[in-house]
């Protein structure tokens, strides 16, 4: 996935992830309007762009469009995961900056140093 998604359009789409099922205008409008004080103009606005980037696609079922999703959510993350491990230059660069930043604690280390102990396994 090479198309990048604005954080509305992403409410957009964990509503579709979260629902496992096509849906319609009424669908994101009931969800979207009481959860984010969205107008109908503006979801229809989301949906559109969604859309037209290939992200999304709809079916004419009973005359009324039903929309699916063309990008699962694993595909989403590993694309944005991608991306940002771009910009650091590795997912250690990474890693070394949420540490300088205190952005992992000093549990969240330990919890990382015995998942790699481990090879990878998690221990839940």
């Amino acid at each position: 996935m090479n198309k990048s998604i604005t954080d509305a359009e992403l409410e957009v789409m964990r509503l579709l992830w979260r629902e496992k099922r096509a849906l319609t205008m009424a669908d994101f409008r009931a969800e979207l309007e009481q959860t984010k004080g969205w107008n109908k103009s503006t979801i229809h606005t989301l949906v559109g762009r969604l859309r037209d980037k290939g992200i999304v696609t709809h079916l004419d079922k009973y005359g009324a469009a039903q929309f699916v999703p063309l990008v699962t959510e694993d595909e989403y993350i590993l694309a944005e995961e991608k991306a940002v491990l771009d910009k650091f230059g590795s997912a250690k660069n990474l890693a070394m900056a949420m540490v300088r930043n205190g952005h992992l604690t000093d549990a969240d280390l330990v919890e990382l140093r015995d998942y790699f102990k481990m090879g990878g396994e998690r221990n839940e």
